[in-house]
């Protein structure tokens, strides 16, 4: 206002020029926040060289070592993972070591690893989707959410470059559409949760671990919970309010509208 009675400038030109200002500062803070997502995506794709070898590694290893090609578990120790005595843990991951990879096919990296790498007395098995013969086209809901979904992520596609050029959208729905395309979304290996009692026909329970989930306690007391007669106790991965990525809720998938004609 100081200024404006020095320099004797009418209320309309100061309003002008208070508007130009305040815009200025909003592309500012607009550019500032797309950049910090863009740079977030950028860190939570990317892999450090020497873990991407590691895989390579693994991979050379399993095609020249019998030993890391050794039946998981031991044929002695196969009926345990039928036991319903033993505690039955699920890790659905195509990472190694809980990081994400380049390479898609890691079955083999992870069958080395642990051949050379025993966790005694942990009864490891790794399997490849492959290796159940259920899992094809036109008979898991999966397949065809994930079908549907393509169309919407086929508009993603241009590069995270071009996404974050976007100069109207708001900086959370250009976050949003930067994590569309990733891996993490699209990946079968992430929704497989949704046919566990398919993939484990003879456990009664078993517990569902995310590749992300880092274990700081003992998870034995999870065995005890009283589930209530329910089939399904989680931990909410997500709101479902993301319209750009599949959802993991299981609504999504199995229809529970008549739940007395309900088979899980």
């Amino acid at each position: 206002m100081s200024e404006v009675k020095r320099s004797k400038s009418d209320a309309r030109e100061f309003a002008q020029k208070l508007k130009e200002m305040v815009t200025l500062m909003e592309q500012r803070t607009r550019t500032a926040k797309i950049q910090e997502y863009l740079y977030r995506h950028v860190a939570s794709s990317s892999i450090l060289k020497q873990l991407h070898c590691l895989a390579l590694k693994l991979a050379n290893e399993h095609s020249i070592n019998a030993a890391a090609r050794l039946q998981l578990p031991e044929a002695e120790l196969v009926p345990t993972l039928v036991d319903n005595n033993y505690f039955h843990f699920v890790l659905a991951s195509d990472n190694i070591l809980a990081a994400s990879v380049v390479a898609k096919k890691t079955y083999f990296p992870m069958q080395a690893w642990f051949s050379l790498h025993p966790l005694s007395p942990a009864i490891i098995e790794v399997k490849a989707l492959h290796h159940f013969d259920w899992l094809s086209k036109g008979k898991v809901p999966v397949l065809e959410a994930m079908e549907k979904d393509q169309r919407v992520r086929s508009q993603f596609r241009s590069g995270s470059s071009v996404i974050a050029a976007s100069k109207s959208e708001n900086p959370v729905v250009v976050a949003a559409k930067l994590q569309a395309p990733s891996p993490k979304y699209n990946s079968l290996v992430n929704h497989i949760r949704n046919h566990l009692p398919e993939l484990f026909p003879s456990l009664n329970k078993v517990v569902f671990l995310d590749d992300d989930i880092v274990i700081q306690t003992d998870l034995l007391p999870l065995w005890d919970i009283d589930m209530d007669g329910k089939v399904n106790g989680a931990v909410e991965t997500c709101r479902g309010e993301d319209k750009f990525v599949m959802s993991k809720k299981f609504k999504s998938y199995l229809n529970f509208s008549k739940p007395r004609n309900f088979d899980p």
